[in-house]
């Protein structure tokens, strides 16, 4: 039997199971409950369990090069890195999708460097994308920032500002529309309801499509 990595216990009146992007299956339960309540909880989610795992599994295999810094996904696609004495600042070649760094830069400043213009591309990519957006469906956020949460693509709040995280430009453009739609209608329904997907999908036909896309990239909120 799988069993969790972790069992939290507080005063919640429920008990759940959740596996993190990094594979760690936890386990929140009442503070009274008996272990094994839990066990029994834990060996009836014993086939999803294992379904989300061989998922994680498969992401980790299909993007290792990405989780280990050897590649670096914008736009859905994979680009290598290279050092350049042609090269001032950062540039990208889409065409043999190359991401070039001056040669100059130290090694162990490399990463920061790049998260560093990762934001900065993600401020002017993601804020017109979201006026595009907004003027389409008539949503206007009062802000947008560009966010580096570890836990989510997005967020709105009741005054109506919108984060978008600076990861985001590494999704396929489909999927970036997705994240900024979803924040989007947020605007008009502060929930996850049935009328709130209704409305994500009234905008957005390639939602359903988008949002099981999307629980592939998690890992990527995990980088730099």
């Amino acid at each position: 039997m799988i069993t969790p990595d972790l069992i939290t216990r507080s005063n919640r009146s429920t008990l759940s199971l959740s596996i993190l992007k990094d594979g760690q299956i936890v386990v929140k339960a009442p503070l009274k409950l008996s272990n094994e309540r839990i066990q029994k909880f834990v060996f009836e989610k014993q086939a999803w369990i294992r379904e989300k795992l061989t998922i994680i599994e498969n992401n980790r295999q299909k993007y290792e090069e990405v989780i280990s810094y050897r590649r670096f996904m914008l736009f859905g696609n994979q680009y290598s890195l290279k050092l350049s004495s042609a090269v001032k600042k950062i540039e990208t070649a889409k065409s043999d999708l190359v991401i070039y760094m001056p040669a100059s830069t130290e090694n162990d400043k490399i990463l920061s460097k790049l998260k560093a213009w990762y934001k900065k591309q993600a401020k002017t990519i993601l804020e017109e994308r979201v006026n595009y957006l907004s003027s389409i469906l008539k949503l206007r956020p009062n802000t947008v920032r560009i966010s580096d949460s570890k836990g989510r693509w997005g967020s709105c709040n009741s005054r109506g500002n919108i984060s978008l995280n600076f990861r985001v430009i590494m999704l396929e453009p489909a999927v970036i529309d997705y994240v900024i739609v979803h924040e989007l209608c947020h605007l008009v329904e502060m929930n996850h309801s049935k009328r709130f997907w209704n409305l994500v999908n009234s905008f957005l036909p390639s939602a359903p499509s988008a949002k099981n896309k999307i629980k592939e990239f998690g890992f990527l909120l995990g980088l730099f």
